[in-house]
């Protein structure tokens, strides 16, 4: 029967203390959990991939049923202005709207005017995102498609005399999760960190920085605690098995978020008896031989 040693055991425990931690800090920052006062009621997460950023966000989002809506990589300005504003126009007097920036490298950090976008979005007086483009066109095209909810949503923030849409954020929660270390000016060009020192500053940041055993420990605990497939529901020894092999190949592992802990998981319940080939072919990284050798 497999089990995991007592070195294993004690890094479960760290990466369970790890997630409580960052569970209590992401409740905090969704308006979950309640508190007398908050300087901040935005936050950025970063760190590198596979340490719980997206996993335990989205668990908490949806064990709260929060109100929120999703960007991900690639979301242009015009698609976040126009969700945005419609989620802000449906918002009462009180009711708060969290907007999840996932893989925010490519979206809030992507250039300088972007990022400064965010800067006053995120504004402690007065915040407003703004997008300074004319809809005109874009309102004709909705109205004629029947689109009236993004019509109405246009037309809330209009304002005569100004080119586009200008939408207050003081209801607005806004949510980043990335990769780079904000707080690190080399990972930036100089002229775009200088809007995001400023975007940092109007946010509670937390840098999740693990060494792997703890990223591991997380990964395990995260396991032990859920079902990758509801449907097929893996033993708690093919768990540990799983995870024993993340202990011992982590070094060569091309990636190790839980992401690949479903995916692996996959493999186990299609082939029982040849998942760990596919697991080696799949997650391993790939040794390239010098010339001539």
């Amino acid at each position: 029967m497999k089990t995991y040693s007592g070195t294993q055991r004690n890094y479960i425990s760290e990466g369970a203390n790890q997630d409580k931690l960052l569970r209590t800090h992401i409740k905090t920052m969704l308006g979950v959990i309640k508190t007398k006062v908050q300087s901040k009621r935005h936050t950025i997460i970063s760190g590198p991939p596979g340490i719980g950023k997206s996993f335990s966000t989205m668990d908490e989002i949806a064990n709260a049923n929060v109100n929120y809506i999703q960007f991900g990589a690639g979301a242009s300005d015009s698609a976040i202005a126009l969700e945005l504003a419609y989620g802000v126009s449906k918002l009462d007097i009180g009711e708060e709207l969290v907007v999840l920036m996932d893989d925010a490298d490519d979206i809030v950090f992507r250039d300088y005017e972007t990022a400064n976008k965010f800067k006053f979005a995120m504004a402690k007086d007065s915040p407003f995102y703004a997008q300074d483009v004319n809809l005109i066109n874009a309102r004709k095209q909705y109205e004629k498609a029947g689109r009236m909810d993004l019509v109405e949503a246009i037309d809330a923030f209009t304002i005569q005399g100004k080119v586009g849409i200008h939408i207050p954020c003081d209801q607005v929660r806004f949510y980043i999760i990335c990769n780079r270390d904000c707080e690190n000016p080399k990972e930036f060009g100089k002229k775009v960190y200088s809007a995001v020192e400023a975007i940092v500053d109007r946010t509670k940041y937390k840098r999740l920085d693990f060494e792997w055993r703890v990223a591991w420990g997380w990964l395990a605990h995260i396991l032990d605690n859920n079902q990758p497939f509801d449907d097929y529901p893996l033993s708690d020894e093919q768990k540990r098995e799983l995870a024993g092999w993340v202990w011992d190949k982590w070094p060569n592992m091309r990636n190790q978020s839980y992401r690949t802990i479903e995916e692996m998981a996959e493999y186990m319940i299609n082939n029982p008896t040849g998942y760990e080939d596919e697991w080696s072919s799949t997650f391993i990284k790939s040794i390239s031989k010098k010339a001539g050798q």
